[in-house]
């Protein structure tokens, strides 16, 4: 299936993969509904080119209730451009472990983050992260502890847990792609 529209740049911010690994999802989504997606890691120089790109995607993570600095300098730098194409914010959050903390409406983080940068992206996601207490070095191993204990989650040092909702990831990439450009009347059947 051939893309006929502008590619879609997808930017992960990701601290140990797992918003990495929900972003490629998503890319190899819309690639399969007929869309070109571009993966980038969020960096400070992270920059659409307008000529080249016809949407964003923006995943990124919440690591003790703060957003990467990196996606609110990109928002400020190119907030013209973010207005004129289809746009996706999808936050990756350990607190999203229970559905009623997936509703972007309820998320406190999420909406510090939109309120604080000004975006009003067309669609928002809260997304279940993963817990993987082995890779943590000793300070955030600790302090993700101490965040399980007040939210009653797992605090075993060996656990390993896979919260994110593939389904949810597929749905939200399905809603998107319904947003975008398509000549292909099937391209949005994701």
């Amino acid at each position: 299936m051939a893309a006929t529209h502008l590619p879609v740049l997808i930017l992960h911010g990701s601290r140990f993969g797992q918003s990495t690994k929900i972003a490629q999802a998503l890319a190899d989504q819309l690639r399969g509904g007929g869309h070109e997606a571009e993966l980038q890691a969020l960096t400070r120089d992270s920059a659409p080119d307008p000529d080249r790109h016809g949407g964003l995607v923006l995943v990124t993570s919440v690591r003790y209730g703060y957003f990467d600095k990196n996606a609110y300098k990109f928002i400020a730098r190119h907030r013209a451009w973010l207005e004129s194409v289809p746009s996706l914010l999808v936050t990756v959050s350990l607190t999203a472990r229970t559905p009623q903390k997936r509703d972007p409406a309820v998320h406190s983080y999420t909406r510090k983050f939109l309120e604080k940068s000004g975006w009003a992206p067309h669609q928002v996601e809260v997304v279940a992260g993963a817990l993987e207490y082995p890779r943590y070095h000793l300070l955030d191993r600790l302090a993700i502890q101490l965040i399980m204990t007040i939210t009653k989650g797992p605090t075993d040092p060996t656990v390993t847990i896979e919260y994110t909702d593939w389904d949810q990831v597929g749905a939200a990439g399905a809603r998107f792609a319904a947003r975008l450009p398509s000549d292909d009347p099937k391209a949005t059947l994701v």
